[in-house]
């Protein structure tokens, strides 16, 4: 078989781009710090890389969860602590006022500043979470609460529905409730601390003694109940940091398991490059020499 000068050297440019290859790829590594930037290149690490990927992005929205739904238990904690002030305020007031040494003056004086105890239960029944209603319910876009302030004593008004609660999935399968819905904790027109205030004001300002007596028994119902939500407040709190505190670790796994897919050595990268580097330069050398070859020497 003929061996051609054509042959040899389309074989050694073959072998020199092979090398060069070689050089380029594990400089691309150094550079970009990953050992393969196509799938096809390690297509077991790659899918392990993909689906790493995927659960951290539903890692990361989990945690925006949390985040969202700690932030609507901490303001929720904070109006369920100035409600349960109102009330004591409230039952403070009724149990002075619902003895003989009381006069119509000085309960009229009181229901006016329990008139006033009620607008600021209805402020914070309105409270809202950025746009939204923190007690709104399935219409948190519309204030829960109204007040009246021009009659003899203040009254309420539901103007939207303060019933229903948004659960937000913390977690793979685990959902959460961050908050309590309007009618739970302020109650509907019918029954609930807004009403027990609102009754409260009245009965002082028509001096029904009787009916303060009664209503003192629904403020301490209304406070207990303030006490129970706050409790429950407090345990999703400490679910809502457990779940935080679980999906940092898990992030953090799994961004270990994709730089052990993934990225390079870069201490045995330096020494690949450097190897090739020093191959790829003798095949040049070698190759040179042949090709210079002349006739005369091929018959020396």
């Amino acid at each position: 078989m003929r061996v051609t000068n054509f042959s040899i050297s389309d074989s050694a440019v073959l072998n020199l781009s092979a090398l060069r290859g070689q050089v380029d790829a594990a400089q691309q590594q150094i550079s970009s710090g990953k050992r393969f930037t196509e799938a096809s290149a390690d297509p077991a690490a790659a899918h392990g890389v993909m689906q790493n990927q995927s659960q951290l992005r539903a890692v990361t929205q989990y945690q925006r969860n949390v985040g969202l739904a700690t932030s609507r238990a901490t303001l929720e904690e904070s109006a369920l602590n100035q409600l349960g002030d109102i009330l004591t305020r409230a039952r403070e007031l009724g149990i002075a006022q619902a003895t003989g040494t009381a006069s119509a003056s000085t309960r009229s004086a009181a229901g006016t500043e329990i008139s006033q105890l009620l607008a600021q239960a209805v402020n914070l029944g309105n409270s809202k979470d950025g746009a939204d209603y923190l007690f709104g319910g399935t219409s948190s876009s519309t204030a829960p609460y109204t007040i009246d302030t021009t009659g003899a004593s203040a009254t309420f008004a539901v103007s939207g529905q303060p019933t229903g609660v948004r659960a937000v999935q913390i977690g793979s399968g685990q959902q959460l409730t961050p908050t309590h819905d309007g009618a739970t904790v302020f109650g509907t027109s019918s029954a609930g601390p807004l009403k027990t205030l609102q009754d409260m004001a009245a009965a002082l300002a028509s001096n029904d003694v009787p009916r303060l007596q009664s209503l003192i028994g629904e403020a301490n119902a209304a406070f207990d109940k303030v006490q129970s939500q706050l409790g429950e407040v407090g345990a999703r709190a400490s679910q809502l940091q457990l779940a935080d505190s679980n999906l940092s670790s898990l992030s953090q796994q799994l961004q270990a398991s994709t730089s052990t897919l993934q990225d390079v050595d870069v201490e045995a990268a330096i020494t690949m490059l450097t190897s090739r580097q020093t191959a790829y330069q003798a095949a040049m050398a070698a190759t040179s020499r042949i090709l210079n070859l002349s006739l005369t020497d091929y018959l020396k």
